[in-house]
């Protein structure tokens, strides 16, 4: 039974959840389900933490940061153990989350000794002559993140590390599914040095929980990662708060003519089906030009064969089961409303639970759930194309976010390609799942988007003041 970590405090609650594992069904663990008093709790604790996180110089923020990744790096093979049964995610797949996490404090570490301020020039106003001036980063104050099922330990650290950096207190609600490993993260931050106040971790139902927080109004700014239909109706309830969010976003490939057929299958057979799917870098679609298209499936199919799904503890292990049976059906349903439209299924299109069997489609209508959403899911439409105009045209229809992959010889076909899709990032003869976050502004139209290294996460997490100085006195 794991209590929640509010300010320090282990704490209970009335009644508890279970924490499934994917694979077997069975109970994990249980974790207490918090509710709004909680929330409550948990924002006065912050508050007074985030005065003494304030008060922490940037070398001694710097201290606990790295004292966190050496923790994190010390238990690698627990906390990967813990993520594989809280998610079914492959082991191998939990390593690699985990070394990302130990990554991402070592990097907040490392960017508390940049500068921090910013020279402004009065002198450059008429009357400014005799002033000096420059900018300063102070802290938000509390920051209340929602967290995602599918990467818990490395979005629980991309949101808390920047935060500390920054110098403000932090409270995490981890999803319903997979909430042990941010909790045990939340106790290697306290052994770090980090001030109990200042970190909460809160488990329990979104819609509780995450609601409450999104519309408490002493909370500063709120991050969200998580479903589009969930994120969107966030900044309703947020106020005047700062919110953003990492929403779906859709995997794509295309293999242009001169593109090597072997090559593309081998990415598309490891990025669609990573984490069975669940993921917004797995490619869903695949565009391969008509001349290479049916070297392109046969090398596909071959591959898509060979993917062997079990328990995701056994290292011999290639495809994981789905989250929970939810997210099965609604895969089983997506796939079987595209082929009752005219899609035609190459492999899988079945459900064997608790997986989904690794599935390729041809002839997808473009207006089915299964062509325009992120199906979140095991499934790779395979599409072909006649020129990179056409496909563009195609491309550019999507409304939802874009991680695209372009696999050619042709360095001006490249640049085309580059300049004129219309997405989140473009990769050019790579894989799509570089972990680049987009993150939507609450000021700025869903579409528009920023990528953010280690120093701009921070900098968003804090806010300018200026500090200028007049005419001085001579005596």
């Amino acid at each position: 039974m794991q209590k929640m970590l509010i300010g320090g405090h282990l704490v209970g609650a009335e009644e508890w959840l279970e924490v499934l594992n994917p694979y077997t069904h069975e109970p994990v663990d249980h974790v207490a389900r918090g509710s709004a008093m909680h929330g409550d709790q948990a924002v006065t604790l912050a508050r007074h933490g985030a005065e003494k996180m304030r008060a922490i110089p940037l070398s001694q923020r710097a201290a606990i940061l790295k004292h966190v990744a050496e923790l994190i790096r010390q238990e690698r093979q627990s906390l990967a153990t813990l993520l594989t049964l809280e998610t079914g995610k492959l082991i191998s797949e939990s390593r690699i989350e985990v070394e990302r996490a130990a990554m991402v404090f070592d990097l907040a570490a490392e960017a508390c000794h940049h500068p921090r301020a910013a020279q402004f020039p009065p002198e450059s106003f008429t009357d400014g002559a005799s002033r000096f001036g420059f900018w300063a980063r102070e802290p938000m104050g509390v920051v209340a993140s929602i967290l995602a099922f599918n990467l818990p330990l490395a979005h629980a650290a991309q949101k808390t590390a920047p935060a500390i950096a920054a110098g403000n207190a932090i409270i995490l609600k981890p999803s319903t599914e997979a909430p042990l490993t941010v909790l045990r993260l939340g106790l290697l931050l306290y052994r770090a040095g980090m001030p109990p106040e200042a970190l909460s971790i809160l488990t329990g139902k979104g819609e509780e929980l995450g609601h409450a927080l999104a519309a408490h109004p002493l909370i500063q700014i709120l991050t969200f990662t998580g479903s589009r239909e969930v994120g969107l109706n966030l900044p309703a309830q947020a106020g005047a708060k700062r919110i953003e969010m990492e929403l779906d976003a859709l995997g794509g490939l295309v293999a242009t003519e001169t593109a090597d057929p072997e090559q593309g299958a081998e990415v598309v057979a490891c990025c669609g089906f990573m984490m069975a799917g669940q993921s917004s870098s797995s490619i869903q679609h695949v565009w391969v030009h008509e001349r290479i298209f049916e070297a392109f499936k046969e090398a596909l199919l071959q591959r898509v064969a060979a993917l062997r799904w079990g328990d995701p503890l056994d290292e011999q292990t290639t495809l994981p089961p789905m989250i929970h049976p939810h997210a099965l059906q609604r895969v089983e349903q997506w796939v079987q409303e595209a082929i009752a439209q005219g899609a035609k299924p190459l492999t899988g299109a079945q459900a064997k639970p608790p997986f989904y069997l690794p599935s390729v489609l041809v002839d997808t209508p473009p207006d089915c759930k299964l062509y325009t959403d992120a199906v979140f899911g095991p499934v790779v439409l395979l599409h072909a194309y006649k020129s990179l105009a056409e496909l563009l045209s195609q491309i550019n229809r999507f409304t939802i976010g874009l991680r695209l992959s372009i696999y050619t010889r042709d360095i001006a076909e490249a640049f085309e390609f580059a300049r004129h899709a219309r997405a989140l990032s473009v990769h050019v003869n790579d894989s799509p799942i570089l972990p680049i976050d987009p993150v939507i502004r609450g000021d700025m139209q869903e579409h528009h988007l920023c990528f953010e290294d280690m120093l701009q996460r921070i900098d968003r997490l804090s806010q300018a003041k200026y500090i200028g100085f007049g005419r001085m006195a001579l005596f």
